[in-house]
C-alpha cells in the first residue's frame, strides 16, 4: 500500500491555528530573541564596557592594558558568546533525543535566565571576570535553544507553513537586536550607571517562555511517537494542525517515516549520500552567515559608521535604522518564503550581499582616499540594505535549514552541526576581520565576498528546491 506523502495529506485540512502561531513565536525566546538581543547588546555599549574594563583591571590588579590589548580583549569578550554556543550546539544533540525539543526549549530559557543578569552584576559588583562567564554561559543556552527551535518548529508545524514558523525566529531576533541597540543608545540606558539594565531585561522574555512551554506548549508528535505516547502525539496534532486534521493519516506517515529508525551516528551520516549531502548544505549556509559581514556590521556596526564619517551619537543611531530596515524584511521573509521557495531565495540573497559588501569596499577606499564625509550616505544606505537582505534571505534560513533538509534519524544531529559551524565561524570572524582592518583596510570585505560567492555556486549546482516536501521527498532529491 503506497503512503500518502505528508504534503499531501497536510494541504487537505490542516491549518495556521493560534497554538501553531504562538507556540511558534513564544519558542524564539529560547533561543531566536537571544542571539539577536546579545549580539547587538555590546555593540553600542563598547567605549562605556572597554573602560570599565581598564578601570576595573587598573583598581583590582594594578595592570593597564595598551591599545592592543584592549581590542584583543575586547575581541575576545564579543567571541566569547560563540565560545559557549559551540558548546550548547553539542549539548543539544543529547539533550534532544533524551527529552525531547520542549523541554530542550525549557532548559535552554532557563540557562540564559541565569547568565544573562551576570553581566549586569559585573558592574554592580565591580568584577570584570563576570562579564566572559556570562558571555559563555549565554551562549550555551542560545545555542541550546536555537538546535531546539529549529527542530521543534519543524516538527510541529504542517509542510505548508514549515517556512513561515520557522522565519519568524528571524523576525523576532531582529525586533531583539533592534531592541538591545537602541537600548543601548546614551539616550536611553547606554550610561555609564545605567548599561548594567539592558542585561536585567533580558530575563523578562525568559521568564514568558518559560511560564507558557510549562502551561501550554504540547512537545513534537515525532518525538512524542518515538517514545510511544500516542495519545499525546494526537493532542499534538490537533493543536498545531487544527482538530479537522487527519490526525490518524498523519500519525501513520509519521510511523512510516520513522520505521522504528534510531539517530544516525555522524559516521553513518558521511557514509550516506543523501545524509552527506543535507550535512555539507547545511554547513555551507550556516558558514556564509558567519562570513557574510553580518558579525561584523553586528559588533562593530557602529566602529564602521564612524570610520566613514558618522559621529558617536550618529553611528549609534544609524545602526538602530538598520535594525528596523532587517525587522521589515524578516516580516517580508516570513510572509514570502513559503510562496517563492527556498532555492531561488537563498541563491539570490548570496550574490546579492557578495555585491554590497564589494561596493562597501569600493566605498571605503574613496573615502581613505579623499575623506569626503558625505560618502558616509551611500555607506549608511548599502549597510541597511545588506541588513535588508541578509534578514530576507540566508539569515532565517540558516536556523531551520538543517532540520528541513534532514532526512529521517539525523534531524537532532543535522541541526547541531550545521548551526555550530556557524558559532565557530561567528567567533573566528570578528578577530580576524580587525586584524584585516588594521593590516589591509578595505580589502578586508573580501573575507566576506569570497565565501558568499562560492557558497552562491555550490547552491545552484546542488540544492534542491525544499518548499512543500516532506523529509522521504527530500532525502531523495539530495540522493540522486
Amino acid at each position: 500500500m503506497k503512503v500518502l506523502p505528508i504534503d499531501q495529506i497536510f494541504d487537505t485540512s490542516s491549518r495556521l491555528t493560534p497554538c501553531l502561531l504562538g507556540t511558534s513565536v513564544v519558542s524564539t525566546f529560547a533561543g531566536g530573541f537571544h542571539f539577536g538581543y546579545l549580539i547587538s547588546a555590546v555593540n553600542p555599549l563598547s567605549d562605556i564596557l572597554q573602560q570599565f574594563i581598564v578601570d576595573n583591571l587598573q583598581k583590582r590588579y594594578s595592570f593597564e592594558p595598551t591599545a592592543s590589548h584592549l581590542s584583543l580583549l575586547w575581541s575576545s569578550l564579543a567571541g566569547c558568546l560563540f565560545v559557549g554556543a559551540m558548546i550548547g550546539a553539542y549539548i543539544s544533540i543529547y539533550l534532544l533525543s533524551k527529552i525531547g525539543p520542549r523541554k530542550t526549549l525549557l532548559l535552554a530559557a532557563t540557562v540564559v535566565l541565569v547568565s544573562t543578569p551576570l553581566f549586569g552584576l559585573a558592574y554592580t559588583l565591580e568584577m570584570s571576570e563576570l562579564l566572559p562567564i556570562s558571555r559563555i554561559l549565554s551562549g550555551v543556552g542560545l545555542a541550546i535553544g536555537i538546535s531546539a527551535q529549529g527542530v521543534f518548529l519543524t516538527e510541529i508545524s504542517p509542510t505548508k507553513f514549515r517556512g513561515l514558523t520557522n522565519s519568524l525566529s528571524g523576525l523576532i531576533g531582529n525586533i531583539a537586536f533592534l531592541m538591545a541597540a537602541s537600548l543601548g543608545t546614551p539616550y536611553f540606558l547606554g550610561t555609564v550607571s545605567l548599561w548594567k539594565y539592558i542585561f536585567l531585561i533580558e530575563m523578562i522574555p525568559c521568564a514568558i517562555h518559560i511560564f507558557l512551554n510549562t502551561i501550554f506548549f504540547h512537545d513534537s508528535p515525532t518525538y512524542l511517537l518515538s517514545v510511544g505516547k500516542s495519545a499525546e502525539a494526537e493532542a499534538s496534532l490537533k493543536a498545531y494542525h487544527g482538530t479537522n486534521c487527519h490526525v490518524k493519516k498523519i500519525l501513520e506517515d509519521l510511523r512510516n517515516n520513522d520505521n522504528g529508525m534510531k539517530e544516525k551516528s555522524l559516521r553513518e551520516i558521511l557514509k550516506d549520500k543523501g545524509c552527506a549531502q543535507a550535512l555539507s548544505l547545511s554547513v555551507a549556509i550556516n558558514f556564509s552567515v558567519a562570513f557574510s559581514g553580518i558579525v561584523a556590521i553586528s559588533f562593530f556596526g557602529t566602529f564602521l559608521l564612524r570610520n566613514v564619517g558618522f559621529s558617536i551619537e550618529g553611528s549609534a543611531v544609524a545602526n538602530s535604522l538598520c535594525s528596523l530596515a532587517s525587522i521589515v524584511s524578516a516580516l517580508l521573509a516570513a510572509i514570502t518564503i513559503d510562496k517563492i521557495g527556498r532555492r531561488p531565495l537563498l541563491i539570490t540573497s548570496l550574490l546579492v550581499l557578495a555585491l554590497i559588501n564589494t561596493i562597501m569596499m569600493a566605498l571605503v577606499f574613496l573615502y581613505d582616499s579623499t575623506k569626503n564625509a558625505f560618502l558616509a550616505w551611500p555607506f549608511l544606505g548599502l549597510f541597511i540594505l545588506f541588513t535588508f537582505v541578509f534578514s530576507i534571505g540566508i539569515g532565517p534560513a540558516a536556523v531551520f535549514i538543517g532540520a528541513e533538509l534532514a532526512p529521517p534519524g539525523t534531524i537532532s544531529k543535522m541541526q547541531s552541526y550545521s548551526t555550530s559551524v556557524q558559532f565557530i565561524g561567528s567567533f573566528i570572524c570578528p578577530v580576524i576581520y580587525l586584524s584585516l582592518v588594521d593590516s589591509i583596510g578595505g580589502l578586508a570585505f573580501l573575507l566576506f565576498i569570497v565565501p558568499l560567492t562560492v557558497t552562491a555556486a555550490y547552491f545552484y549546482m546542488y540544492l534542491p528546491e525544499t518548499k512543500g516536501k516532506s523529509p522521504v521527498e527530500i532525502n531523495e532529491l539530495l540522493s540522486k
